[in-house]
């Protein structure tokens, strides 16, 4: 079953220079500040509270990839149809407000145990969560014609940080206390969002025109509920590959290194979160361009591209034998990992946007990327702190490159062009 009908016409676009600008500028400004006050705030705070912070930020940071998993499929899904967007809308609504549930009562519970740790993890698994329907929301919108809004929201939200920042900072306040404020505030900012949407478009709302009968909306909403799984897989396991290795500094008595790590984990994900962001604004002229026989040359493409990451991965190797562990090598493994990590999400980005079987492809790639972090992490992380997280990271992105090269080799090898085999 497809939600594209077949007389259905592109009509979305992507939004122009100066929008462009101005989306970039929201956001960027909130990831800088996102991930550098924290920095700012470990002087009031002390290495052990700092530590905490980091590890608990690490460790729940993928309940925003779960929150925000249905931007993906509406992004994709939405301009190959006219008139079920309300309903996917509602669907993937749906699906953030589960992570969003179980966080607040998790934060409830935790609260009421009086266990300070818990009490900051759980915190920041609110925070998350709540950041990723709000991500959800301005979507949402953005795939209305209302790029604006996203923009203005976070801007918005860049201030609140900086505000919440600064007197935390003043006042010495906890990590606990920064990290409800912000989930508050990121919840505010989704309710409003929430009810600026359409009537169709909510949460409570009923049956849209167009969908049909009863098993057709059930089909509908497996199919949504399906391409949220498929297509929010790869960010959630590239997040629980970092909440891995948290774990393992941790649980190999190198805590402290949570600091470390996460200062060059800062660096990595700020170009990162920079592309993925890039690529979401366009994902929904990229769902039209590629469907079809076009996806093909999608394929070939991201094919090329996972060659070459595969190649970058290697020179990582040498530096974890011969390096001793310590700044040095983090930053040299830093530099190998971020443009990895990026061709890669750029190659799984070409081919989940062609047809409905290539998630699947980008899903099982991301799986083997986990468990070889988890692996390697296990190996290296005792020995060598910090920089053997991040080697972890490095040779998990080139598995995922391997494995998802190897699966468009044998599901493609009839239809892939000759120029892309």
């Amino acid at each position: 079953m497809t939600l594209l009908a077949p007389e259905a016409e592109p009509r979305t676009t992507a939004p122009g220079g100066g929008m462009m600008l101005a989306l970039f500028a929201g956001r960027g400004a909130f990831r800088a500040t996102s991930q550098l006050a924290p920095l700012v705030l470990a002087v009031p705070w002390g290495a052990a509270r700092f530590a905490d912070y980091a590890g608990a930020v690490g460790v729940s940071a993928w309940t925003v990839f779960v929150a925000s998993s249905g931007e993906k499929a509406a992004l994709k899904l939405v301009p190959r149809t006219r008139r079920l967007g309300g309903y996917i809308a509602r669907v993937v609504l749906r699906v953030a407000a589960v992570p969003v549930t179980v966080a607040a009562l998790a934060f409830t519970a935790a609260f009421l145990s009086g266990r300070d740790q818990l009490r900051v993890v759980a915190a920041a698994l609110l925070w998350s969560a709540a950041l990723g329907l709000l991500q959800l929301a301005v979507g949402l919108h953005r795939v209305r014609g209302h790029p604006r809004t996203d923009a203005v929201t976070f801007a918005a939200m860049t201030g609140a940080l900086l505000t919440l920042s600064a007197v935390t900072f003043h006042f010495a306040w906890p990590p606990l206390w920064q990290l409800t404020m912000l989930a508050a505030a990121a919840l505010t900012a989704s309710a409003v969002l929430l009810w600026r949407l359409p009537a169709g478009w909510s949460v409570a709302g009923r049956g849209t025109r167009g969908v049909g009968t009863a098993v057709r909306r059930r089909r509908v909403a497996w199919l949504v509920l399906r391409t949220c799984v498929l297509l929010g897989l790869p960010e959630l396991i590239a997040s629980l590959s970092l909440a891995v290795c948290y774990l393992i500094l941790r649980i190999a008595g190198h805590g402290t290194e949570s600091g470390p790590f996460y200062v060059a984990v800062t660096a990595s994900g700020f170009c990162s979160a920079a592309l993925t962001y890039l690529l979401r604004l366009r994902q929904p002229v990229t769902s039209l361009r590629l469907r079809g026989p076009a996806g093909r040359a999608g394929r070939a493409k991201a094919r090329r591209i996972l060659r070459f990451a595969v190649l970058l991965c290697l020179p990582g190797v040498p530096l974890v034998v011969f390096l001793a562990p310590g700044t040095l090598l983090l930053t040299l493994l830093t530099c190998l990992e971020t443009p990895l990590f990026a061709l890669v999400a750029y190659a799984g980005y070409l081919v989940e946007n062609t047809d409905g079987r290539s998630p699947r492809l980008t899903a099982a790639a991301a799986a083997v990327g986990l468990v070889v972090v988890t692996v390697s992490a296990a190996v290296l992380v005792p020995h060598a702190a910090s920089s053997g997280a991040m080697a972890a990271l490095l040779l998990s992105a080139g598995a995922s490159a391997l494995s998802l090269d190897a699966g468009l080799s044998g599901r493609w090898r009839r239809t892939v062009p000759h120029g892309g085999s």
